[in-house]
């Protein structure tokens, strides 16, 4: 009772708290113009069961331009660095200069005045930490948590993680375009690092999220359909009991071609974000 009647005199308490409990509700206290339209509260909730560590192995698939990278490569890994300060993470994308931005802007969000309050024991190097936080490390390609064993390193697609555990891998888009995705030597080359370099660095309970668009069928996604469990997820029931070392994909089409879901309702032939990507602009693409 004492904590309800808190809440209501300080509402900024009850928004931290919430920023604390859900993914969603932390972008949009971090973020006040972020405006979730009916597919990110949808993405967001899928990313907030990934958050909790309820899904270990996670695809994600959807068009450019929608927001994907700004959920899944900056607020999933400040929020989940704010539980787990213990975890290290690595984000790869198909350029090392594209995987620095995110981990600056991760770093942003760490140093915030919103963060640290609610995440008071998550703090980098320099960021109102005294003396002991000169020991930890602090540039574009990694940063450590203060008082913790929790890191998160950037890697562009090629790049070496010799020696590297990783306890939460992310990878955010591993082709650049569609002139990428349909060369056979850049998927070729691709698929031989994620296999033998990405995939080496992990153990028994490290987590995966792959997010990107879709431009070949053949590509790394494509081929973890081909060569390992995948559950295709249309209700929110098909996370639950997932099978042990199962991957989960979820599909947010541009414009959407199938029968209305749980997870995404869109009738046939209704744009993902209309607001921001017209039907018409997105039919002419």
């Amino acid at each position: 009772m004492q904590i309800t009647r808190a809440l209501s005199e300080h509402p900024e308490l009850f928004l931290q708290e919430g920023a604390r409990r859900n993914l969603l509700w932390f972008a949009e206290y971090m973020d006040p113009n972020f405006e979730p339209t009916p597919f990110h509260v949808a993405y967001y909730r899928v990313l907030d069961m990934f958050v909790k560590r309820k899904i270990r192995k996670l695809i994600i698939q959807a068009p450019p331009q929608h927001g994907k990278s700004q959920g899944s490569s900056r607020f999933l890994p400040a929020d989940m660095l704010g539980h787990f300060p213990d975890l290290k993470f690595c984000i790869c994308s198909y350029a090392a200069t594209i995987a620095k931005d995110f981990n600056r802007d991760v770093q942003r969000l760490i140093d915030s005045d919103k963060y640290r309050a609610i995440f008071p024991d998550t703090q980098l190097n320099g960021s109102n930490v005294v003396t002991v936080a000169n020991n930890y490390l602090r540039n574009s390609d990694v940063f450590e948590i203060v008082g913790h064993t929790g890191s998160l390193r950037v890697v562009g697609r090629g790049g070496s993680l010799t020696s590297k555990t990783v306890d939460v891998m992310i990878y955010d888009d591993l082709y650049k375009d569609s002139a990428e995705a349909n060369s056979p030597i850049i998927r070729t080359a691709a698929w031989e690092w994620f296999t033998k370099v990405a995939q080496t660095r992990l153990h028994n309970d490290s987590q995966q999220l792959v997010v990107f668009t879709r431009w070949n069928p053949d590509d790394i996604i494509g081929k973890i359909i081909e060569s390992e469990k995948v559950v295709f997820a249309e209700r929110w029931s098909d996370f639950d009991n997932i099978p042990s070392g199962a991957w989960v994909l979820v599909n947010f089409e541009a414009i959407k071609t199938g029968n209305a879901t749980e997870i995404d309702a869109r009738e046939p032939g209704q744009p993902l974000w209309p607001k921001r990507h017209s039907l018409e602009r997105l039919l002419q693409q």
